[in-house]
């Protein structure tokens, strides 16, 4: 094997179906991403300012927005941070690994199965209140999330075919791939390629990192296990793909239901759109977190098969 030969086979960290290269500065190249992003975020808002006005706040100037925003403020900054990281930036990001269809078919209906645990943690986290001595900092929380929840809304609002149509396309699929290469292929990844790094604490952090910035913090904690569950997808699969593909399920699913909810006449936020009023039933909530924990454990399994035995 010549020196090419082990420049690109030189990883130090066994994936699922993929490895990560080495990464010599993996907190440069994390400040390479946050720099990125904040930048991206300002020009963005700069932008959109100069050329604000009503026409902005328009479905079509919502989607224009959510757009750019995906794809400079997202896709932009990961894709630095994987060129600043390593000269295998795809191997970084894992978009290199084709993802098998079981492992894709088994995440999704683990979701499926989650849905009534979920909205049972929603419902909780929903019905948090601070201390009285905080209510001015709730007061300030909970209107910073019926803001993010109307934009959305806006977002996605529509009855035709065609509305539904850009709500999966945007919300869901272009979303589900900017927030999973940001959030699990550049920073998960990097955090994963720091010496001596804990491969639990890293899922967890970037779980914990993406469900804050959404900075809609009486959803936060279904949110991060959310996240955390997409981070070990990423993990034990070996491919950017399985989340990305479960975050888009997710989110269109969503979109679905606030449409079909929209055509029935039915006034639904996208936020409730997926809620299924199974109110306290605690059979059934027991049943779903089984189901699920059955789920994941049987995933974990098939996606870890066939893991391949790194060369010495």
């Amino acid at each position: 094997m010549d020196l090419k030969d082990i420049n690109s086979t030189s990883f130090n960290s066994q994936r699922g179906n993929g490895w990560l290269p080495v990464v010599n500065s993996p907190g440069r190249a994390i400040g390479v991403l946050f720099g990125a992003f904040f930048i991206m975020l300002m020009l963005l808002s700069v932008v959109t300012m100069i050329i604000g006005g009503e026409k902005v706040m328009s479905p079509k100037g919502m989607r224009i927005f959510a757009i750019f925003q995906d794809l400079l403020v997202f896709i932009l900054p990961a894709v630095a941070a994987a060129f600043t990281a390593t000269r295998l930036p795809a191997s970084l990001l894992t978009v290199n690994v084709k993802p098998r269809v079981g492992v894709i078919v088994m995440s999704l209906v683990v979701m499926v199965t989650a849905l009534p645990a979920m909205e049972w943690l929603i419902e909780v986290n929903s019905n948090l209140h601070l201390p009285q001595s905080l209510s001015g900092l709730e007061e300030m929380l909970r209107s910073m999330e019926d803001n993010a929840n109307s934009g959305v809304d806006a977002l996605a609002g529509g009855t035709s075919v065609g509305d539904l149509i850009m709500g999966i396309l945007i919300i869901g699929v272009l979303t589900g791939l900017a927030e999973e290469l940001f959030f699990r292929g550049a920073l998960q990844n990097l955090f994963m390629s720091m010496p001596r790094a804990k491969k639990h604490l890293a899922i967890w952090a970037a779980a914990f990192i993406f469900s804050f910035m959404h900075f809609q913090f009486f959803g936060f904690l279904p949110r991060l296990l959310l996240g955390a569950y997409f981070g070990y997808l990423i993990w034990w699969s070996g491919s950017v793909w399985v989340p990305v593909i479960a975050h888009a399920f997710n989110n269109s699913l969503v979109v679905i239901l606030s449409w079909l909810s929209a055509r029935a006449g039915e006034e639904t936020e996208l936020a409730d759109a997926a809620a299924l009023s199974i109110g306290n039933n605690w059979t059934t909530i027991a049943f779903s977190i089984f189901v699920t924990a059955l789920g994941i454990y049987l995933l974990r399994e098939r996606a870890l098969r066939g893991r391949p035995v790194r060369q010495k």
